[in-house]
């Protein structure tokens, strides 16, 4: 096939292309690049002394274990309550379903500043909501201080952001049942698989690719964590909720140690391409989101 310029129809094709992939090696191949050249310069030129001093640099340590922590913490009992408000919306609710989820999927609609802002105030001593809870029933004086208790700050946190995305999961989770094999459910019914027999060894296998596309996708939203935690509290109190992406901020710019940080994010980058990997490996394109082959 001859275009009106007397090229063939591929190269008109890849003329096509060409405005997206100059936009994509301008704004995501380039910083990447550039990000991985900052991290290896150090005082005596090209080196790997910044992630040597990573290793032995304690806040690190402890962000890097608190990044883990928000991974497994968050998409767990995200992906948990997902699962069993999506099966209830359903299997049980059907008639307001459509409502549920609405109401469900609204936090999303609300940046992360707007909920750190909200929640820091109920978090609030003296004057927040749960203070007030706390006063109502004579007990005003147990009242924990969340965001200034090393013990209990992190997850103060994490209980703003399971509340936040714990829509998409429903709505992710409810895609997937909607979509499940109804000769297969309709099999099970017969061999008289109900109740928590049919969840375990229908439903959740044959939500396989589901689970691990939320997993990823969670865990990478986990690692990259950062308005909410900064916003709430700073990386305190004495770093305890301090993640990867709150320290590349705090060495980046505010420390003004722009290698060191470059350093830090390309073990944030490496992290969230691992899991990535991951999820190819386990799913190897065969699966649907409902977790039939395709």
């Amino acid at each position: 096939m001859q275009t009106p310029f007397g090229k063939s129809s591929r190269i008109l094709g890849w003329l096509y292309v060409v405005p997206a992939l100059a936009f994509s090696l301008l704004f995501l191949l380039y910083p990447v690049v550039y990000n991985v050249i900052n991290s290896l310069r150090t005082g005596q030129g090209i080196s790997f002394g910044n992630f040597s001093e990573l290793l032995h640099d304690p806040v690190f340590c402890l962000a890097f274990r608190n990044s883990i922590l928000w991974v497994i913490v968050t998409t767990l009992i995200q992906m948990l309550f997902g699962f069993i408000l999506a099966f209830v919306l359903e299997n049980y609710a059907r008639r307001f379903r459509v409502v549920l989820r609405t109401v469900l999927f609204l936090p999303m609609a609300v940046t992360p500043t707007v909920s750190a802002i909200v929640f820091g105030n109920i978090y609030a001593p003296q004057y927040g909501l749960l203070y007030g809870v706390f006063q109502s029933l004579g007990i005003s004086d147990k009242f924990p201080t969340l965001l200034g208790d090393p013990h209990l700050a992190t997850y103060a946190v994490q209980m703003v952001n399971i509340w936040q995305w714990l829509g998409f999961y429903v709505l992710m989770y409810s895609v997937g049942i909607a979509s499940l094999d109804t000769e297969v459910l309709a099999a099970a019914d017969v061999d008289g698989a109900f109740g928590w027999k049919r969840i375990r060894h229908v439903v959740w296998p044959m939500l396989r690719s589901t689970h691990w596309s939320l997993l990823v996708l969670g865990s990478i939203q986990a690692l990259q964590q950062f308005p909410l935690i900064y916003l709430m509290t700073e990386g305190g109190p004495a770093n305890t909720t301090q993640v990867l992406a709150t320290y590349i901020f705090q060495k980046g710019f505010v420390e003004n140690q722009m290698p060191f940080a470059s350093a830090i994010s390309v073990i944030l980058l490496l992290l969230a391409l691992l899991l990535a990997g991951l999820q190819l490996l386990a799913t190897r394109g065969d699966f649907s989101i409902g977790g039939a082959k395709s």
